[in-house]
């Protein structure tokens, strides 16, 4: 008998396999060696992907987290439209918590019937999206995982499956980075993608870009009041809650507006059984509690564990933009110029990819000039919570003296008299006005008080006199506090304090306190003192103002020739003592020495500040209502016009300087005879 040998690793005869040399999955038509197991196959196993239909209704969509969907109607419009255009894959980007991924899984479910398979991938990793795609796999076909030995084999699997048949959805969920997806989209043409980011850059070679904003103010109402309201929900007809309606637009106010603090707090309202006002008024008292305050079990889904793993990203790729956000979350939450950030760093590029990197997580909004910071991420940067390492109290302190600092060397210089420098100050005063609610009073230092009394006296400029009253009497306490009743600033800031009272018309603070500020600078600088002249110079005013003319034309006549003695004709403090010596002749009806001392001091000011400057602007105001008051109607209408036109040109048409002339010009053409 002849005996064949088979040579181990050779094949022989139909449906053989070599021994020895196979690895894994063994595939002969009828039967699978997997791992050294044979299993039995039928034929429909080893279909190429294209040979596979995709099960009807093939989905794996969870549940809305909610079923509160408000405010979001026109957002879905949008997104339609986008992912119907046929044009790049969408991606929906925006601050972690403004509800991206929600919009996404409502605009998917009511896509069901119109797409298939729709298919939710976790895209926070490139193995998540690996693993989301061999799931894919297994549900396409049963045997794709039996013929796969890694789960990369099973997603390009699926991939294939995907390049080979149409209509179908992806929903990439939370995608870290446009390189993670990009694998997945670029060789897919034949179905539609929509992802999700909190990154708002990189994407313009993969796909079109949809910012999702926060809800407006009455969507975040209704949502805050259809989660308190469920369950439990009066039917009775008995108080339906509309009394909390001003309490809970103040919340969603205080939150912003963001989605998921709104849900957050609702939450937490219902599960309490708090109102609403209690509810606001725990997050201003023990905010890092209540930023971290779930009503459920999931406190992942919470605004301070959301945003401090985005803070964490961005720490491990550039610590500086950690700094800034902590920084700029003291001043206002929109339009932060650009240039404050980059006085907090010598190499400017640097500030360039610290701001570049905030924006590319949806952190801030970057423009050319300037930036925005949601007003809720700041409340959470500037808020000490020892379970964040990024909110530290100290490392808060220390952000906190920065923007302190950043806002006091950028002030312009003589807040009264620099008109080339009022643009800037309207640009910073929202972002003082911030710094002064964020920043306690028992805070206050040197550099804060410095900020509060040159805002005020710009303030009154601006006759915002409600807010200069209240900045300087903030500078009055801080420097008496801190330097003691004498010092040169503490008067200072009383002078300017007292001008804002009688400004704002309240005499019976102004009178004592500028006697004091007076007899103060006459005891510590003595009678010929510039500090001393202004104080006097203000009490005579204040004089005037009250119908003590004869006391106010006194001084003001005693001020003026010192003034023009210590400080010179052309000094801003001897203009003005001219100008308000020729009001006090004025009201005193003495126009013979009236109209003379006004044609000076307009001349002077002109002379001095040039012809459009607010202050010979005003001095020429008062020549032409002395003119009008002489009955020189010629001569004072025309001025009038003057004026008129010219605050509507430096000031603006509704500045209030520009209604008084305004005014003036009206009683002057009225007293036109006919």
């Amino acid at each position: 008998m002849t005996h064949q040998h088979q040579v181990p690793g050779e094949a022989s005869g139909p449906g053989a396999v070599a021994v020895g040399s196979n690895h894994g999955i063994i595939s002969t038509g009828d039967a699978a060696t997997i791992d050294n197991r044979t299993l039995h196959l039928p034929a429909e196993a080893v279909r190429a992907p294209a040979e596979v239909p995709a099960p009807p209704g093939l989905n794996n969509l969870p549940a809305p987290r909610s079923a509160v969907f408000v405010g979001r109607d026109e957002d879905l419009a949008r997104l339609g439209a986008a992912m119907d255009g046929g044009g790049a894959p969408t991606v929906v980007h925006g601050l972690g918590g403004m509800g991206k991924s929600t919009l996404a899984l409502h605009y998917a479910h009511r896509h069901l019937g119109r797409c298939n398979p729709v298919w939710w991938v976790p895209a926070e990793t490139p193995d998540g999206i690996t693993l989301a795609l061999a799931d894919l796999a297994a549900h396409l076909d049963p045997y794709a995982n039996l013929t796969a030995t890694t789960s990369a084999e099973a997603a390009a699997w699926a991939t294939g499956w995907l390049q080979s048949h149409e209509g179908w959805l992806l929903v990439l969920d939370n995608a870290e980075a446009p390189d993670d997806v990009a694998p997945v989209i670029g060789p897919l043409t034949t179905g539609q993608h929509l992802i999700t980011s909190r990154r708002a850059t990189g994407w313009h070679h993969l796909a079109q870009p949809l910012a999702l904003r926060t809800l407006d103010p009455d969507a975040s109402a209704d949502l805050l009041m259809r989660i308190i309201g469920e369950p439990g929900e009066p039917d009775d007809g008995s108080d339906d809650g509309s009394d909390d309606a001003p309490a809970l637009a103040e919340l969603a106010a205080e939150l912003g507006h963001l989605p998921l603090a709104l849900t957050q707090a609702a939450a937490y309202i219902q599960h309490t059984a708090i109102t609403p006002a209690s509810y606001l008024a725990r997050l201003r008292r023990y905010p890092a509690r209540m930023f971290a305050a779930s009503a459920t079990d999931n406190h992942e889904r919470t605004i301070a564990r959301v945003w401090q793993l985005t803070l964490q990203a961005i720490a491990a790729r550039d610590p500086l933009a950690v700094d800034i956000l902590r920084t700029f979350a003291w001043l206002g939450p929109d339009d932060v110029p650009r240039d404050l950030a980059e006085a907090l760093h010598d190499d400017p590029i640097a500030i360039d990819e610290a701001l570049a990197l905030l924006h590319a997580y949806s952190m801030i909004t970057l423009t050319p000039r300037t930036f925005t910071v949601h007003r809720l991420v700041q409340a959470v940067a500037r808020t000490p919570d020892p379970a964040d390492p990024h909110r530290a109290e100290q490392t808060i302190g220390t952000a906190r003296r920065r923007a302190v600092s950043l806002l006091v060397a950028a002030l312009p210089g003589d807040p009264l008299f620099n008109v080339a420098g009022w643009p800037r100050w309207r640009e910073l005063l929202p972002h003082i006005e911030a710094l002064a609610t964020r920043v306690a009073p028992e805070q206050d230092d040197e550099h804060t008080d410095a900020i509060w009394r040159q805002t005020s006296a710009f303030l009154q400029s601006e006759v915002r006199l409600d807010r200069a009253v209240a900045l300087a009497e903030r500078s009055v306490a801080a420097c008496e506090r801190l330097r003691g009743p004498d010092d040169p600033f503490t008067l200072a800031s009383r002078s300017i304090l007292g001008s804002a009272y009688r400004s704002a018309g309240d005499v019976v603070k102004a009178v004592p306190l500028l006697i004091r500020n007076r007899d103060d600078c006459e005891r510590v600088f003595g009678a010929a003192h510039e500090e001393t002249l202004v104080a006097r110079g203000n009490l005579a005013y204040l004089y005037g103002v009250t119908g003590n003319l004869d006391l106010a034309t006194e001084l003001h006549s005693r001020n003026l020739v010192d003034c023009e003695r210590l400080l010179g004709p052309d000094d801003p403090h001897t203009l003005s003592s001219r100008s308000n010596l020729a009001s006090a002749y004025r009201e005193a009806g003495d126009l013979g020495r009236a109209v003379p001392l006004h044609e000076q001091s307009a001349a002077g000011y002109e002379r001095v500040f040039g012809p459009d400057h607010p202050e010979t602007l005003t001095a020429r105001s008062n020549l032409a209502f002395a003119y009008q008051l002489a009955g020189d109607l010629g001569r004072a209408i025309p001025l009038h016009e003057h004026v008129l036109t010219t605050r509507e040109r430096v000031l603006g048409p509704a500045h209030p300087h520009t209604d008084l002339a305004r005014e003036l010009l009206t009683n002057a053409r009225a007293d036109t005879p006919r």
